[in-house]
């Protein structure tokens, strides 16, 4: 008691101080968009090295597992054995989803006239048999069709002019993507080097306390990462495996680009297939209701087998958030760095949280009692 009492403010000096400490961790706070779009900012002009550092960090994964498993250790074909599953997958990728795009571009437009002539039928079953009056809703889609089909006429336009922007912007394209992988090979290669490095630089700025509760927290942060991350990939092949096998055994359209599109965004956490399901059934649904019921029926399924038995054995416990943290740190991340900040979010807040927990614990510590207020024994915490 006496130990917390000598804790409390008791001169002005002391309530400036905890004033000064208050204001600097609201003004932290209060910045944080605008620290948040300064690093963006300053990401989008380092973009290709970023963007390298990224790649590394997730080769660095398959990278360690054929390392230690095929080669002994050593990291040099374990690096070019990652680099070349990863332009397998692209290449895998492109192979099947360019196509399937276009395919299913040309068929909506193609199949505009017999839509409109579907929904004008549907609304005269509808007058004659009910009653109502569609005259307002014919017009509507008369117009919706028309504008459509301008808007693709547009397109098909401006389709000359957008190529010769395209090639224009291929070498700069080509630049990004050699300096990211160059980037991306740098670090690989020189992961041990630089990290040695990295650790002689922090012993020799910090004392030896600090700079191993610095190892500590990076070594935690590392796992919670890489676990997090990794398992996330090989849930989203899985998701989009199954994916296509279930449409293809049902025969549906499109199911390489429907499966890859659900695969990708199962990437991000809890909203994800929920946003790769709903372009998936608006596309059958052009082509056929059923199949877009029958699509609706395939993801609930994937997702419960998922959600329940695989998710659970692949991630396992890399995050320990419960669903609201999840949410949470997807709205968050979401709203600061969009698309990727979704994906960081969770592993970013699981490191926040442990971090917390660790600090509650050496504080309940430090008074001698428990997560109760119950005293401790000195004994017992020793043990």
């Amino acid at each position: 008691m006496k130990h917390w009492l000598e804790r409390v403010p008791k001169t002005t000096g002391d309530f400036l101080k905890l004033a000064l400490g208050i204001a600097i961790i609201f003004g932290v706070v209060w910045q944080i968009p605008n620290i948040a779009g300064g690093i963006q900012k300053f990401m989008s002009i380092l973009s290709p090295f970023a963007w390298g550092v990224v790649l590394a960090y997730v080769l660095d994964i398959p990278a360690r597992f054929f390392a230690q498993k095929l080669f002994g250790g050593k990291r040099g074909l374990a690096v070019v054995l990652s680099y070349i599953l990863l332009f397998s997958v692209v290449g895998l990728l492109l192979s099947l989803v360019v196509p399937q795009l276009v395919q299913s571009i040309s068929s909506f437009v193609n199949s505009l006239s017999s839509y409109e002539e579907d929904i004008q039928n549907t609304l005269t079953w509808v007058q004659q048999t009910f009653g109502i009056d569609t005259f307002t809703l014919e017009s509507y889609v008369r117009e919706l069709t028309e504008a459509l089909q301008n808007w693709f006429k547009s397109v098909s336009g401006q389709a000359a002019q957008a190529a010769a922007d395209a090639a224009a912007g291929v070498a700069g394209a080509a630049t990004d993507g050699f300096v990211t992988i160059a980037v991306s090979i740098y670090l690989l290669t020189g992961k041990d080097l630089l990290l040695r490095g990295a650790r002689t630089c922090l012993r020799a700025a910090l004392p030896p306390q600090q700079a191993g509760s610095l190892f500590s927290v990076c070594t935690m942060a590392n796992r919670t990462f890489s676990g997090y991350i990794g398992g996330q990939l090989v849930d989203a092949l899985l998701v989009g495996v199954e994916t296509f096998v279930l449409m293809s055994i049902f025969r549906l359209d499109y199911a390489p680009l429907i499966a890859v599109l659900v695969g990708v965004t199962n990437i991000i956490p809890l909203l994800g297939p929920f946003i790769g399901a709903v372009p998936g059934a608006i596309i059958l649904l052009l082509e056929s209701p059923l199949q877009a019921v029958e699509f609706v029926l395939i993801i609930l399924v994937v997702q419960q087998v998922d959600g329940n038995f695989i998710a659970p054995h692949i991630i396992g416990s890399a995050t320990g958030l419960p669903g609201l943290g999840v949410l949470l740190a997807i709205i968050v991340g979401g709203s600061l760095f969009g698309i990727p900040g979704m994906v960081i979010g969770v592993p970013t807040l699981a490191v926040i949280v442990t971090l917390l927990k660790q600090a509650v614990g050496a504080g309940l510590t430090a008074r001698g009692i428990d997560e109760d207020g119950n005293p401790v024994d000195a004994s017992d915490t020793k043990n």
